[in-house]
């Protein structure tokens, strides 16, 4: 019987994936491997029951090159996707035969089960394609003992320890991409556009395709924002433009200052205003701060339109919003992603027909595509130098020389 290996992919789509799939199950069948992708991820396993076969096929199948000869011609992922994390189950999410796992308080950690899973599945080895949350949860498993091998796929570019995930430079240009379409309305118009663009842990992609797109005025969660201050700059953008507009791209999770955000929000004036912000300037440990912060702060993050909604209050203007949202994820990849994906692919098997599991590839700017230490990914780390790539105070990017992965 040959050997076998598994595959699967966590956390959010992105371009290229499928073709780095494809790569993944041709390469292995051609070196006498066996390949079984893992459906939705984490899930997959999660809803694998070793005693029952009734749950096997909808979680699991046999990959072979006639079965996936044609998914590099489209985008989202084959096998599907999710963002469960095992480590951390709710207990609603577990399948029936899991559940006397949750009678007590809290999340679940089913990684018992995950490995049962994988024992009873006879693979040898697992591929996970996974952002920067399932990686994390990968090198985990690592460490208990399941030999894997992890692929940086995300378009946030924040896998630690690689300078470049698979998808991230497709993402970036689509970004710019649709900055230019919404450019050409907001000219015609003569008005302000809002472009949101997805991004909860990091500003890099907002970042570089406010910098490349040429947008005014950008917001990254890294720097909380003052209303006022960027209504005058967006006004005056406008207004010193010959076509008379201005564009925003702001990142999904951009947050007004925490000490001034209760003034803008009115909903969270109904959040008793004096008593909130009182437990704030009481809190004696920094992590009390950051709970009664994120309390005021969350309220517009991940709403451009509840942005925009302040802006024209604001100003008195009529603004243009329109978020990319998912759309960044569906874009056909370009030379870099594509490129990628094979490389990534090349690398895995190759790391697993030499018995080096417990490995990430990684492509570093100086170093090329190289194997490190999984738990690399656990590492503290983070895409932007603010003080060297953003200026805080104008909400714009710096003009510096910014490599084309992470800065």
């Amino acid at each position: 019987m040959a050997k076998r290996i598994g595959v699967l992919t966590a956390g959010g789509d992105a371009p290229g994936l499928n073709v780095c799939l494809k790569t993944i199950v041709y390469n292995a069948i051609d070196r006498g491997y066996e390949v079984i992708g893992i459906r939705k991820g984490w899930e997959g396993l999660l809803n694998y029951d070793p005693t029952n076969s009734d749950t096997h096929a909808a979680n699991a199948m046999i990959m072979t090159k006639s079965r996936v000869r044609d998914i590099d011609r489209t985008s989202g992922s084959f096998l599907h996707s999710s963002r469960l994390d095992p480590h951390e189950v709710d207990p609603k999410a577990l399948p029936p035969f899991l559940e006397h796992l949750g009678r007590g308080d809290g999340p679940v950690d089913a990684t018992d089960h995950i490995k049962r899973a994988v024992e009873k599945l006879g693979i040898e080895a697992l591929v996970v394609l996974g952002d920067n949350a399932a990686l994390n949860y990968a090198a985990r498993l690592s460490g208990d003992g399941v030999p894997l091998v992890a692929v940086p796929k995300t378009v946030h570019n924040d896998v630690n320890g690689s300078d470049y995930s698979l998808g991230f430079s497709t993402a970036l240009g689509r970004g710019v991409r649709f900055v230019h379409e919404v450019r050409a309305m907001a000219g015609s118009r003569e008005e302000i556009a809002v472009v949101e663009i997805l991004g909860r842990s990091t500003g890099l992609v907002t970042l570089l395709t406010a910098l490349l797109a040429g947008s005014d005025r950008a917001l990254i969660p890294e720097v909380p924002f003052a209303p006022e201050r960027l209504a005058s700059l967006l006004v005056e953008d406008k207004k010193t433009n010959p076509n008379n507009y201005a564009i925003l791209t702001m990142s999904e999770a951009a947050t007004i200052a925490p000490e001034i955000a209760l003034d803008y929000v009115p909903e969270l004036r109904r959040l008793e205003k004096q008593s909130l912000a009182a437990h704030m300037l009481a809190a004696k440990t920094e992590d009390e701060q950051e709970c009664y912060t994120v309390a005021i702060g969350s309220r517009v993050s991940g709403s451009g339109a509840m942005v925009t909604e302040i802006l024209e209050n604001l100003t008195g203007q009529r603004f243009i919003f329109q978020p990319l949202s998912l759309l960044i994820r569906t874009a056909i990849p370009d030379g870099q992603d594509l490129i990628g994906a094979v490389n990534f692919a090349i690398m895995a098997i190759n790391l697993v027909a030499t018995g080096k599991t417990g490995q990430l590839t990684a492509y570093r700017q100086l170093e090329n595509y190289v194997a490190l230490p999984i738990e690399t990914v656990l590492e503290p780390g983070g895409n932007i130098d603010v003080a060297e790539h953003y200026d805080a105070t104008k909400y714009v990017p710096k003009p510096t020389i910014m490599w084309a992965s992470r800065i």
